[in-house]
C-alpha cells in the first residue's frame, strides 16, 4: 500500500484537537476516576499516522466518544471519496501504547 497522503495528514489534525467536557455520565459508581490520555493513531496496517498530543478523558468510554465524533467528522469532509479510507482505522491507544479500542474508517463500517 501507499505512504498516506499530505491530505490525510492534514485531515488528521482534527482528531488531536477533539475534547469532551467531564459529564455525570463519565463518573464510575464507585466515584470519579483520575483523568487519562489517550491518542488516535490512523492506520491501514503497513502505514500509521501517529497521534502525538493526544486528549485527556475521564474514561476510555469518553475518549470512545470523542474518537466516534471524529471519525464522522473525518467521514464527512469528503463524503464522495469514502473510498481513500478504505482499510484504514483509528487506534484508541493508552498512554502505555496499548491499542484499547480500534473503529474502522470504512465507509461500509459507518453506522
Amino acid at each position: 500500500m501507499t505512504a498516506p497522503t499530505d491530505s490525510k495528514q492534514a485531515t488528521t489534525q482534527g482528531l488531536i484537537e477533539v475534547d469532551l467536557p467531564v459529564t455525570s455520565s463519565d463518573v464510575s459508581a464507585s466515584g470519579p476516576s483520575a483523568p487519562a490520555r489517550y491518542y488516535f493513531n490512523l492506520t491501514n496496517g503497513d502505514s500509521m499516522i501517529r497521534d502525538s498530543e493526544g486528549i485527556t478523558a475521564s474514561s476510555l468510554q469518553a475518549a470512545v466518544v470523542a474518537a466516534m465524533e471524529a471519525v464522522e467528522e473525518l467521514r464527512a469532509q469528503d463524503p464522495l471519496n469514502s473510498d481513500e479510507w478504505q482499510g484504514w482505522r483509528l487506534e484508541i491507544v493508552d498512554a502505555t501504547g496499548q491499542a484499547v479500542q480500534v473503529i474502522p474508517l470504512d465507509a461500509r463500517s459507518a453506522h
